[in-house]
This record gives C-alpha cells, structure tokens and sequence, in this order.
C-alpha cells in the first residue's frame, strides 16, 4: 500500500511537494481507514484545481516515476532517460528531478527514491523499516558510488559496476532476481494509470474479463449491472484466434405491450451507447481488477462523461472494506464539486493544487489548509459551497 509520494521539480512543480496517504486524526469515516502494520491509511485521495493548476502532474508524477523504474531495465548504456523538469526557471532545467516514495510490502514499510536527469541516474536509495524497529539503510547510491548493507541487502553487493549511469540498481539487481528488489518492481507494477477523457484501451481488459476465464469477469459483469445502462448483456466476436474481442455489442430487450421481454436486439457498442456507458465498459475493468487484487488506480479525470452517482459509487466501493478487503487504493484528479461531501470523503483525502506567482504548482490537503485567522476547517462546513466561493483557493478567475 502507498504511504505517501514525494516530488520535485516535475513539469509544473518546481518545489518539492508530498501526497500523503496517511490518516490524520479525524473522526469523519473512520470506518474506512485501513490498518497495515503499525500504521493506517486512505484507501482514496482527490485532486481538485483549476485548469492548468498541476492537478493531473500528481498523477503523472507518480507514473513517471513508475516508467523510469520499470522501463530502465530495457535501456542501453547510451540511451536517455524520460526527464520532464520545471522550464519556467532556468535554473531548475539543469538540476535533476526527485522522487521519493514510502509504500508497506508486508511487514515492511520502504522508502525508496532517486535523482535523475535525461543523461544519469544522479542518487538513489532505498530504506526499510519493520514493525518495532528503526528505519535501516539498504543501500545508497550517489553518482558511481555506492554503499550497500551486506546484511540487509546482501543481493546488491558486488552489483555495482554492473550499474550504467542511466540504470537504476533497484531494476538492475531485481534482473539479477534479486528478492527485495524483485518486490520493489512488482509493487510498482501494481500501479495502474488511466486517461478518464480517453480509456479505450482499456474497454478491451474489461471484456476480457467478462467473457474469457479471467479472474473478476463475474465482478466486472455484476459492476456494470448495478449501474443500470439500460442492457441486459454484452456480445463479442473475436478474431480468427478466438482470443482478441474485434467487436462489441450491447444486447437490449425488446418488449411487447404488456412489458414482457419477446425478444433481444443487439446495438454495436462504439456507435449507438453513449460516451457515458462506453465510459463506465473502460472503466469497469481496472476498478475491479484493482479492488481484487489490491492494486493503485490512478485515474486522471475520473468523473468525465459520468453521471455524479456513478463517480460517487466507484468511490463508495474503495471505501467500503467489506468490499475493498486488499487494500486498493484510488487516487485521481476531478471538477465534480458533488463529492465535496464529508459523507463521502474525509478532509485528509482531499487535495488542492494552485499555481504561485512564478507559475509553480502548490499541492496541500484540507485537513492541513488554515485560514486567514490561522484557524482549520471544521467538520462541520459545507466544504462545496466553501470551496466553490473560493475559501479554499485551486480554483479559476476570470477576470
């Protein structure tokens, strides 16, 4: 599970900034909190902000940081890196970009991050701590340099030369099946990124899952019912493989004048659902697929071409535990003000970004903003209306 994501000097972020995933102490929907190990976290986080605000850079953040990670594995000596620093400082072109992340692998909590530029990995380093002890030092590189525990991290050693300067030693030791760092990789392989403007491709995991052998094909089915689209059921023709969908349709009833079902027509998908429906089948798949198996959804524009209702049941289901059991956690980015409710969400899981007069972007939380009189925000405001009025800054003037 995510702990929290630090950052800087990414795209519109200059200054280094941290999504935490940590609950604070509240009392509003306590019930979703989750325990693991000796601490407890959000299953959810929102972002909210005007446009062009850097809300949607925290989620690209994050997915940066998981392609370096995992593509650097396929890179040659010679090949650069996906650098994507703050341009508006000529400063900040030149120094590298930052993350640092902390997430629990069982009973470990990890903290894990480097310093890159298109050319090299600059530092990086990896920490754990277990319940009931210290953080330890596992390794920690800075340019060529290395220093590795040989007690605790006893797979890096004697991998260091092996190290090109654009490869990060986490990827290069998990290569060389390496156990932490193995599980380092795949933890980050469970971090799922989606577009909520465009997830075609993701229509075709969905309808894997409901007509294939697939592991929550029957959950996938059963989410897309609970939504009432108006079809009873989904048809497929595959290619001369039988495996690929190539085409999808939408089966309805066709009811006589007493009501009663006399027969079933079948409407192409792509062409006469709406953007909606088409958007809840794109959807459909990652959500489950993230609750059963305990992954990170981060969705950028989560409730575009969605009914309010529905945006707010996908948020119900992370937050339910006796639905979301493994621990999946959804993180996204939203303009839909409806879910400024702490019915639905508590003050921790919300997030503003705002840009300052050097056009860096700001991230800060609801439960850490104060007032002009230095004062929190209570449980007991209208967060939509406040938020809406500008009390909470993040949002667009027009002059």
């Amino acid at each position: 599970m995510l702990v929290n994501f630090s950052f800087k000097n990414f795209r519109s972020f200059k200054n280094e900034m941290t999504l935490s995933l940590e609950a604070a102490n509240i009392q509003e929907l306590s019930s979703a909190v989750m325990k693991s190990g000796d601490i407890e976290l959000l299953p959810v986080a929102v972002m909210y902000g005007a446009n062009s605000s850097g809300k949607s850079n925290v989620l690209k953040a994050l997915k940066a940081m998981r392609d370096v990670l995992l593509h650097s594995v396929k890179l040659n000596p010679k090949d650069k890196l996906e650098a994507d620093p703050f341009m508006l400082d000529l400063t900040s072109q030149k120094e590298p970009t930052s993350f640092e992340i902390q997430f629990i692998i069982g009973e470990s909590r990890y903290r894990y991050g480097f310093d890159y530029t298109a050319d090299e990995i600059v530092a990086e380093w990896l920490y754990e701590k277990r319940v009931g002890e210290r953080e330890f030092e596992l390794f920690l590189r800075s340019g060529n340099e290395f220093k590795i525990s040989k007690t605790r991290f006893a797979e890096g050693i004697g991998k260091e030369a092996a190290t090109p300067a654009n490869r990060l030693f986490v990827s290069l030791v998990a290569q060389l099946n390496g156990t932490v760092s193995q599980s380092i990789l795949d933890w980050f392989s469970n971090i799922d990124y989606m577009s909520g403007m465009d997830g075609k491709g993701y229509a075709g995991k969905t309808l894997e899952m409901i007509y294939s052998d697939s592991f929550g094909g029957h959950e996938a089915l059963n989410f897309l019912g609970k939504a009432n689209l108006g079809f009873s059921e989904i048809a497929i023709t595959k290619d001369s493989t039988g495996v690929k969908p190539i085409e999808a349709k939408s089966i309805h009833n066709v009811r006589g004048r007493d009501g009663t079902v006399i027969e079933k027509v079948q409407f192409p998908l792509e062409n006469m659902e709406s953007e909606g429906t088409k958007k809840m089948i794109e959807i459909a798949g990652p959500i489950v697929d993230a609750i059963l198996n305990g992954k990170i959804l981060v969705v950028d524009e989560l409730d575009a071409k969605l009914h309010p209702f529905l945006t707010r049941n996908i948020i119900g289901q992370f937050m339910n535990k006796s639905v979301n059991f493994k621990g999946a956690q959804l993180i996204f980015a939203t303009h839909d003000t409806n879910l400024l409710n702490l019915q639905y969400l508590r003050r921790d899981q919300i997030w503003f970004t705002e840009k300052d007069n050097a056009d860096s972007t700001e991230l800060y939380s609801l439960v850490e903003f104060r007032d002009e009189a230095g004062k929190k925000v209570r449980n007991d405001r209208s967060i939509e209306k406040d938020y809406i009025n500008g009390r909470f800054g993040a949002i667009p003037f027009m002059n």
